[in-house]
């Protein structure tokens, strides 16, 4: 297993960049520091499996630390399918709170895929201090942390810590119960969880195959708070917790610059060289529509993105996530190269033209388009239109009207295994003419 020294040694480069633009003077090993306090507290018990039409669940009472004097537990479900075809590899899922529906989510994701779901949920423990949730709570401990200084206190933290408790106890099973050691993990959450996803793959690059962070369009923080502030004369409405953070003095300090390179995914981007599938939704209001071009460029090949159509924060067209969910975690295990997509935007003052390539066949492209009077698109309707293909390259060209302002991406469809694996090429913002 690879040491916390040379994770850091190989993070070096890209550390060092980010010490030009938050103006710090050392690495940020604060976050690795809090992982190597940890390590070794996780305990779990294993109850009985449970038999289903899908599969089996097998319930994991999971311990995963004691965190500022609190013993966190968490709910982890192991589900299996009938047809196991992938015993080496399992899909993480980082979740929320512990529902009634986890287990059929689980079991159908197991299915999909053909390999064992472990469904991780409690992340964080919450509520916590006086009933705080959510945004809330982490906001609290950035908060805390901002007045004391304690590496303890960032809640992503332990969140990642979660993660990997987590992943040692599916790794036990798989050696004491299933007799297959794993090669690694497939791992994938939704907002603060896709948050958490970015920082699991940081922390332990060595036993995750493949990442799908997913409604979490934050990356590179600061430059991403000035485009929000730029564009609608303020931060989103949906990170208003944040606001003491961000939008008051002490962001400006050492120890307030310090946080936001510590818990920023992109500090730790040089570790992302496994496969991503970076999930967003067309109509989150909780981030600009194009949030993704201030980050996309550094971020390691191979990687895809999926712009879900008129889906919001919550990914309303679960089909079309869970397609491609299962079908990029196949072309993962089996170490098949993703499709690439190539793109380009040109723009005049009558019309704006999109050209794509790809190095594989496409079973389907589309032209998706909205319009909105303001640069805010998480009302707007995303309409569909034919790309034109002539040889290998897809072109699409765009009228502008008088006033507003236009978004438009495409999307293309690529068969794998049975499965549609949805990507697209970034979202291109523009005013009217």
């Amino acid at each position: 297993m690879m040491s916390r020294g040379r994770k850091l040694g190989i993070l070096l480069l890209g550390l060092l960049i980010g010490t030009t633009v938050f103006g710090q003077g050392s690495l940020p090993t604060e976050f690795f520091d809090y992982l190597a306090m940890t390590e070794g507290q996780a305990v779990w018990g294993i109850g009985d499996t449970k038999n289903l039409m899908m599969g089996s669940v097998t319930p994991v009472h999971l311990h995963s630390q004691v965190w500022r004097g609190i013993t966190w537990e968490h709910t982890l479900l192991i589900c299996e399918p009938v047809d196991l075809q992938i015993t080496d590899v399992a899909l993480l899922f980082i979740s929320g709170d512990h529902g009634p529906k986890d287990a059929m989510f689980g079991l159908y994701m197991a299915k999909l895929t053909g390999m064992r779901v472990a469904l991780l949920a409690d992340v964080p423990n919450q509520p916590l201090f006086a009933g705080i949730r959510e945004d809330a709570l982490i906001a609290y401990t950035f908060g805390r942390y901002l007045e004391e200084g304690c590496l303890t206190w960032p809640l992503l933290f332990p969140m990642t810590r979660s993660a990997i408790a987590a992943m040692d106890a599916v790794e036990t099973m798989a050696k004491e119960r299933w007799e297959t050691p794993l090669r690694g993990f497939v791992v994938a959450g939704a907002s603060k969880r896709g948050w958490t996803t970015y920082l699991v793959a940081a922390a332990v690059p060595e036993r995750v195959l493949g990442i799908v962070p997913m409604v979490f369009d934050m990356l590179n923080k600061a430059i991403q708070i000035e485009h929000q502030i730029d564009i609608w004369g303020d931060i989103s409405p949906q990170i208003y917790d944040y606001a003491d953070l961000l939008l008051s003095p002490v962001a400006q300090t050492p120890l307030g610059k310090r946080l936001l390179w510590l818990v920023d995914p992109f500090t730790y981007r040089y570790a992302f060289t496994m496969p991503k599938l970076i999930i967003l939704g067309s109509n989150d209001p909780f981030w600009p529509v194009d949030a993704l071009t201030l980050y996309w460029a550094a971020l390691p090949q191979p990687k895809l993105t999926l712009m879900v159509p008129n889906s919001g924060h919550g990914l309303d067209d679960r089909m079309r996530v869970t397609q491609s969910v299962a079908a990029f975690v196949h072309l993962v295990v089996t170490d098949v190269p993703l499709p690439r997509l190539d793109f380009r935007f040109n723009e005049s003052l009558a019309e704006l033209e999109l050209t794509v390539t790809t190095d594989q066949i496409p079973i389907e492209t589309t032209l998706w388009l909205a319009e909105s009077p303001v640069r805010n698109f998480s009302e707007a309707l995303w309409r569909e239109y034919s790309l034109l293909q002539s040889d290998d390259k897809w072109q699409a060209r765009i009228t502008r009207p008088q006033e507003g302002f236009l978004a438009l991406f495409a999307e293309f469809v690529f068969a794998v295994n049975g499965h549609k694996l949805y990507i697209s090429t970034l979202v291109r913002v523009t005013p009217f003419r």
